[in-house]
C-alpha cells in the first residue's frame, strides 16, 4: 500500500483534532485547562522553565485523553454490546488520563504556589 502524501497525512490528523474537540466534553475541559494556564504563564510572569512545564503537562493530558477516546471507539466498535472486559479496558484507559491529571495538578502547584503566595502578600 502506499504511503499518502505528507500534506494528506497533515490534514488527516488536523481532522482528528477538530473531531475529538468538537465531540468529547473532556478533552473540551482540558482546552479550557490550557487556556486557563495559559493566562497564568502571561499574568504570574513565569521562567521558561516553568513554562515548558507547564505546556508540558497540560499538553501530556490533552494527549492522554485522546489515547483514551480512540481506545474506547475501539473497543466501541468491536464490542457494542456491554461486556465486562471492554469496561476493565476502558477504565484502564480513563485511569491513564486521571494519572496524568494528578501529576500535572502537582507540577501546576509546585510551580505556581510562590507565584500565587508572592501575589496574595502584595495585597
Amino acid at each position: 500500500m502506499k504511503k499518502p502524501p505528507f500534506h494528506n497525512s497533515v490534514h488527516f490528523t488536523i481532522k482528528g483534532l477538530m473531531w475529538i474537540l468538537r465531540n468529547e466534553r473532556n478533552f473540551q475541559f482540558h482546552i479550557f485547562g490550557l487556556i486557563i494556564n495559559l493566562f497564568l504563564i502571561v499574568f504570574l510572569g513565569l521562567s521558561n522553565t516553568e513554562t515548558a512545564l507547564i505546556i508540558l503537562c497540560c499538553f501530556f493530558v490533552l494527549t492522554t485523553e485522546a489515547v483514551n477516546t480512540c481506545i474506547e471507539k475501539i473497543c466501541d466498535h468491536i464490542q457494542p454490546e456491554f461486556d465486562i472486559n471492554i469496561g476493565i479496558i476502558k477504565d484502564l484507559a480513563g485511569g491513564a488520563v486521571l494519572l496524568s491529571v494528578i501529576v500535572s495538578l502537582f507540577v501546576g502547584i509546585l510551580v505556581y504556589w510562590p507565584y500565587l503566595n508572592q501575589k496574595i502578600s502584595e495585597f
